[in-house]
This record gives structure tokens, sequence and C-alpha cells, in this order.
């Protein structure tokens, strides 16, 4: 639940959401496969896995990284040609552009992100074989067509399964990509999806509040229900931020689910979620008293128009007043569906709907979270289970995370983000601690 048209702190499993394009083509020899190596950027190696293919259309390719925690995530654009490759990669703030050389089995070269220039050295290794099945699938709710992926373990037995639910904003199934392929080499099925209106999925996500959401996810799990390699008893849901906001409402709605996982849920009401993440975002902490109060007055004035319904007269007037400030920015637009989809989810009562929910729950916050306040948030639904009687709650802290549980203590300036090592096998360990 963040501000779009915010600057946020650039996060690599965004780049999930890129579509895969096809580009140059060359000669076949010396590229096509699997290759293993190291981005180095600031003195810090990467890890990854880069693979590519060729098509009557030309190049392709992708990465994995187990440090970021994202895997086949598509290159905007390949060329090779001369034993000379090119490869971008698009992130929603920034790009990378590598260049290199291709000689047997080695390729090396440099690469630019924004203006910050790299390195990068990579080995022609064998092709793994699978170690978990996937098929594409569609499931209905209502008038919307929902798009994904069904991730199986490669034993054919019944597994316990998981549905992934989004985050804010135009999220596609790769976004969770990682996470369900390690539910299911670790014996977990799982099903990824696009969100309404992204990818392949009909229907429009920035028409729709938590009560739309919650009905596609349910339809999710109803299709989970309804496949032969899933454990109907053991059925649960996974949510990170928004995800995780409106996973109690996902779970009363379906009824007797195994377990519930909420990483960065918004505890609280949206309205004072949002107030917290937007003054994370300018900085306010960091200001001197009288700007601090200037840039919450401001923010106030936002929430109140987007949550409470107020006139944008006053935001207008201050809006005016602060523009040149260091911590302005432009609300967006009146069109802009950022006033819809708060003023849908404003009504949303977190304690209530976790009062509801009695399947198995698994709690995850970074103590830096910059976009939910962790501590009030964590309290806030630790108590509405209680009082709903749910004694089956785990919540566990990572004090040096961020919001995407990126280890931000101690900042990691000039070379990549890393991203909590457990914080997969946390999930997968958990969700089979029933057997």
């Amino acid at each position: 639940m963040k501000l779009a048209f915010l600057k946020t702190i650039a996060r690599c499993i965004v780049l999930a959401s890129a579509t895969m394009l096809m580009a140059g083509v060359g000669h076949a020899a010396g590229l096509e496969g699997n290759w293993k190596g190291t981005w180095t950027k600031g003195g810090d190696a990467l890890p990854v896995t880069v693979t590519f293919a060729k098509s009557a259309g030309g190049y392709s390719g992708s990465f994995d990284s187990d440090a970021l925690q994202v895997v086949a995530i598509p290159f905007a654009e390949v060329a090779y040609a001369n034993g000379k490759v090119h490869f971008l990669l698009k992130g929603d703030q920034t790009s990378s552009a590598f260049d290199g050389k291709v000689e047997r089995d080695e390729i090396s070269g440099t690469f630019v992100e924004s203006s910050v220039n790299g390195t990068f050295s990579l080995r022609r290794a064998a092709q793994p074989a699978p170690s978990v099945r996937s098929r594409d699938v569609t499931f209905a709710n209502g008038d919307a067509t929902l798009a994904g992926t069904l991730l199986l373990p490669a034993a054919s037995d019944k597994h316990f399964a998981v549905l992934f639910l989004h985050g804010s904003g135009p999220e596609a199934r790769w976004a969770n990509r990682y996470l369900a392929q390690r539910c299911a080499e670790a014996g977990i099925a799982a099903l990824i999806y696009d969100k309404r209106g992204v990818g392949r999925s009909t229907g429009n996500w920035q028409t729709a509040g938590f009560d739309a959401l919650a009905g596609d996810a349910v339809a999710g799990i109803r299709f989970l229900q309804a496949q032969p390699e899933a454990t109907g008893a053991h059925i649960g849901i996974y949510g990170h931020s928004q995800g995780a906001t409106f996973a109690p409402l996902v779970a009363s709605r379906a009824g007797n689910l195994d377990f519930v996982i909420a990483a960065s849920a918004g505890g609280l009401r949206p309205a004072d979620v949002e107030t917290y993440s937007v003054e994370n975002s300018i900085g306010v902490s960091r200001l001197a008293p009288a700007e601090q109060a200037d840039a919450r007055a401001f923010v106030h004035a936002l929430i109140d128009v987007a949550y409470r319904g107020k006139d944008r007269a006053l935001l207008a007037v201050m809006a005016a007043k602060y523009k040149g400030r260091e911590w302005y920015f432009d609300p967006p637009p009146p069109d802009n569906s950022y006033w819809t989809i708060s003023r849908l989810i404003a009504g949303f009562e977190p304690a209530r709907a976790w009062r509801q929910v009695h399947a198995r729950v698994l709690l995850l916050y970074g103590g830096h979270d910059e976009r939910v306040p962790p501590v009030e948030g964590a309290n806030a639904i630790l108590a509405a289970l209680k009082a709903g009687g749910n004694t089956h709650v785990t919540l566990k802290n990572y004090p040096t995370a961020d919001h995407a549980f990126f280890v931000v203590d101690p900042p990691n300036k000039t070379g990549w983000p890393r991203h909590e090592p457990d914080y997969a096998e946390t999930l997968t360990q958990w969700i089979l601690s029933a057997k």
C-alpha cells in the first residue's frame, strides 16, 4: 500500500513484471544454454545463473539469483552476433545494460546500471534436470479470468498447497515465482497468477478493492482444492504487503484453510498505514522540526482526500504553498487510480478480519519496514487473533530487514541488495510443520 508515483527503494523483485521481448538475430553457436557466474559492482559479486535461448524471432534470456530471491526474470532484449552479446534488464527504477564477448565456454564484459559501472563473468554450465513440474492454468471469478502457473513437486503424490496473493500495483505471477519454486522443490504445490488486468488475466486492478481481490483469491483456492495433486486438508495462502493485509479476508471467506502466511501485513487501518508509508517515503523524520510539521500537514491533507473523502481544495492550497520544498511531491491527478483504490479499501478493518481467522498463522516482519509499522501492526494482529480464540500463531521478526526483507542494517550503498537468506526455508519448513 504505497504511492506508485513516489520514489521508493529499488526492489529487484519488481523486475519480475518486465515483459520478455525478442531482439537481435545472430549466429546460434556459442550463446544458447545455461551459464553460471557473477555480476560485480562496488566490489560486491552477485552469484547468478543466466539462460539464453534462440527462436525464429531471435534471442531471449533470463536470470536467477538466490541472493536476490528471484527466478526466471526475463531480459527485455538480447542480441548476439559475431561473438558479441548485449542484454538489457529493465526494472521499475533503473535498467542494467550488459555488453560482453563470448569466447568458447566463457562470457565476460561490463554493464552499466544508472551511473554505476560493473563487470560480469559467466561460464557455461550443464542444464540442470527439472526439479519441479509446472503447467499454465486459468480460473474465473465472475467476469474476470485469472491466468497463472501451477508449480508441482517432482513426485506425483498429493501435496500441501499454497496460493500466492499479490502486492499493490500491477503485479504479475513472476513476482512470486521464486518462492513458489522453492515451495515446489520442498514438496509443496504452489499457484501463482497474474493480478486482474495484468499479464494474461482479464479485469481491472485499478478499480478493484480488497473485496474483489479477495474474491479472485478464493477462486484460486477453489481451483487448488479441485486439483488431484493437492491435499485438501492442507491448503493455505501467502501474502506480502497488500496481499498480507487482506489475507484474513481471503481466509474467512474461503473457510477451512490450513494456514495463512502474512508478510509485512498492514495491521492498522489503511489510512494509518498509508500515512506511515508516505511520511517515510519523503523522509519526514529526518527533517527539521518546522519542516516536519509542514510535511505532516501536507501528508495528512492527502490522506484525508484519499481515504476520508475530504474536498481537494485544502490539499490544492497546501500543494501551492509547499511546492519547491525538498520533501514535496505533486499529488496524483484527480483521475489517477490511487484515489479510487484508496476509497475502496478505506473501510477495511484489519482487527475485525483477523478475529475471523482460525487457521495456523505465520506473521513475518522486518524491523526496518518503511511501508507498514511493524511493531504496531504485529501487535494489533496478535491481539485480534487472541480475541478470536486463535492460539496457533507464530511471529518471526527480521530485525535488520526492510519491507521486502532485504537486509538494510548495516546498509550496503555500493553493491547488491541482499535478501534475508533463510526466508524461503522458513516458509517451507513452517508450512510442512503440520505433518
